[in-house]
């Protein structure tokens, strides 16, 4: 489901789309009907991506586990908000192909029966103007998400802006679709869309996105292990559920700036304490370590996350690059917190150089105690992570900057011998 969601919206609209409009009309005969059902299917096309993609939004714990962790959730989110962005434009692209077909000569101008309709109020005058407006600033959207120009605090917020344009559009799309699709297969899967999409929809705009799993907690110490990192100690409140090593939670330390997603550094432990390590990655990140201090109120949103380990005892490789050490910080911590040893285990730690390296001498230290080969690569020193380096074991961990394990997974497959099963944290949350 989460590799082929994309794929399998696309192509349930489209055969069951083409169907009802043979059964209806037959083959387009000219220019003129061919867009205009082109039109009836870009618009169904991109109203159930958009419907798709507003469940995905709601981060509802069902989905989580459905698709393998929220940071998968957003992955296909984003996906299909591309998807959106590009039928958008081909819907209204469609819409004003005329001019451009006339002087092609691909079309003979369109014979008008009947006067139009004067002033007054018109419903479909009114979806029309809706639709057009919406798709502009849908389309603005969807091009600063891409772009990433926005800091992330006002990214956030500016893309709430997607629940209320997805409302006009199925407003737009229901006041337009022709009424004899409504009873038929194609009318129902998209009413059920724009249900399913539209109380999503109303879910986010009622500032109701991960509420009941936001939990108060007090700052306990802010320490800086290194320059450009901060470790924050929390202590949660007596409603927290406890975590999962390898999880992460959305956190908030400035109402103003809202959530960000970090990942806890510690396992689970009965004092009720999560542990944060932050790279200073951006403007608001590098003032946490001067406007933090101990006994400010945190809310955390959460946990989140399917980034679990494997069984101990199955041969395992572990790869981290940079900030993403910090979910094995976590396992090790759990695992020596159960007395469990990890001897086939091998962790590679990827970064420019060790010192630069997060908090080296306690990992090592939890490593020994657990077993774990760890394996130290300085970039600086031409120490890069191949493939080849990897023994032949069942499982790959991988948390890092996308690229490096997006490279990995391609290269652990062509690789010969076994095949390991390759797991990776997604964190990448726009």
């Amino acid at each position: 489901m989460k590799r082929y969601l994309l794929t399998t919206l696309l192509t349930l609209v489209t055969v069951l789309f083409a169907a009802t409009s043979w059964a209806q009309h037959g083959w387009p005969a000219d220019f003129w009907a061919w867009r205009q059902q082109l039109i009836l299917l870009s618009g169904l096309l991109l109203m159930a991506i958009m419907a798709a993609a507003m469940v995905l939004a709601t981060r509802a714990p069902w989905l989580e586990n459905r698709l393998a962790g929220l940071d998968k959730v957003y992955r296909i989110h984003r996906r299909l908000g591309i998807a959106s962005g590009l039928l958008l434009a081909a819907h209204w692209l469609l819409k004003l192909s005329p001019p451009l077909a006339k002087t092609l000569g691909l079309a003979a101008p369109m014979l008008r029966h009947g006067a139009r309709h004067g002033g007054g109020f018109s419903l479909i005058g009114l979806a029309h103007g809706i639709g057009s407006w919406s798709a502009y600033a849908v389309l603005a959207l969807v091009l600063l998400s891409l772009l990433r120009l926005l800091p992330y605090g006002f990214w956030r917020k500016l893309h709430t802006l997607f629940a209320p344009l997805f409302l006009l559009g199925a407003f737009h799309g229901a006041i337009l679709l022709p009424g004899a699709f409504w009873l038929t297969p194609v009318g129902a899967l998209y009413a059920l869309t724009m249900l399913a999409g539209g109380l999503a929809a109303l879910w986010v705009v009622a500032g109701r996105l991960g509420h009941g799993r936001r939990h108060a907690g007090t700052i306990v110490s802010v320490q800086t292990p290194q320059p450009g990192v901060v470790e924050v100690c929390c202590q949660m409140d007596g409603d927290w559920p406890g975590h999962r090593a390898g999880q992460f939670a959305r956190v908030t330390f400035d109402a103003a700036e809202g959530a960000h997603p970090f990942s806890i550094a510690n396992g689970d432990n009965p004092e009720r304490q999560l542990r944060f390590l932050i790279k200073a990655l951006g403007d608001y990140t590098g003032r946490l370590a001067d406007t933090l201090a101990p006994g400010m109120a945190v809310t955390v949103e959460g946990p989140y996350g399917r980034f679990l380990p494997a069984p101990a005892a199955r041969p395992q490789a572990w790869v981290a690059g940079g900030i993403g050490i910090t979910p094995f910080m976590a396992w090790l911590d759990s695992f020596a917190g159960h007395g469990r040893v990890l001897d086939q285990v091998d962790f590679y730690y990827c970064v420019p150089s060790a010192e630069q390296a997060l908090q080296l001498p306690r990992l090592q230290a939890q490593c020994q105690a657990a077993g774990v080969r760890l394996h130290l690569l300085e970039s600086r020193h031409g120490a890069r992570l191949r493939a080849d380096m990897l023994p032949e074991v069942d499982d790959v961990w991988f948390c890092g900057p996308q690229a490096m394990g997006q490279t990995l997974a391609d290269d652990l497959a062509r690789r010969p011998g076994r095949k390991p099963r390759f797991h990776a944290e997604m964190f990448a949350m726009r």
